[in-house]
């Protein structure tokens, strides 16, 4: 009973840290409000709500979506969710897609919601079968412009072509009022 009890008790606590569902990107920018290319600047450990236990300072580098007017932005890290691993560390720069959190942000799907970003590389990103792969910062700017626009913007099925005119007839000139200078036609 005794050596039993370990073997029964450890692997609860060797738990892998891989439950959270890695989400697809087009997921992850529904669920965005800001999507950029950020320097952390500092991080300060928080008690927020008892969900979070850090905030991170963000220096905008590159806004792909959101609000580019702002000149930083505080992120709150170090979710209690389980198996969430959130975390920033000062002078990281990183892809982060965040979602509001009362007046501060929070990273999508916690730590796969962001990305290291090493020599114009970025670290983990996913490819078409949502395997971690290392990509050119650019090319995955370019993927995630391309997959925004087929968010925003989706294709109705039976639409026209944008390049094919429509044949309906233009609309009939409307006739302006009559002044008061002007004399009236009278019977």
């Amino acid at each position: 009973m005794i050596f039993a009890l370990p073997l029964v008790v450890l692997p609860g606590f060797a738990q892998s840290r891989d439950c959270l569902r890695v989400m697809p990107l087009d997921e992850l920018i529904r669920g965005s409000i800001l999507i950029g290319r950020v320097k952390v600047l500092k991080t300060d450990k928080a008690r927020y709500r008892g969900s979070y236990g850090q905030v991170g300072v963000l220096l905008p580098v590159d806004i792909i979506d959101g609000d580019f007017t702002m000149t930083e932005i505080n992120v709150l890290a170090r979710s209690n969710v389980r198996c969430a691993e959130d975390n920033y560390k000062r002078d990281q720069e990183m892809l982060v897609f965040l979602e509001p959190e009362d007046s501060l942000f929070h990273t999508v799907n916690y730590q796969f919601g962001q990305f290291m970003i090493e020599r114009e590389v970025v670290k983990g990103w996913r490819d078409k079968n949502n395997n971690a792969v290392d990509k050119p910062y650019a090319e995955v700017r370019q993927e995630i412009l391309k997959c925004l626009s087929k968010v925003r913007h989706p294709q109705v099925e039976n639409s026209k072509p944008p390049n094919e005119v429509q044949k309906t007839a233009p609309p009939a000139p409307v006739k302006p009022p009559q002044s008061l200078s002007e004399p009236s036609e009278r019977p």
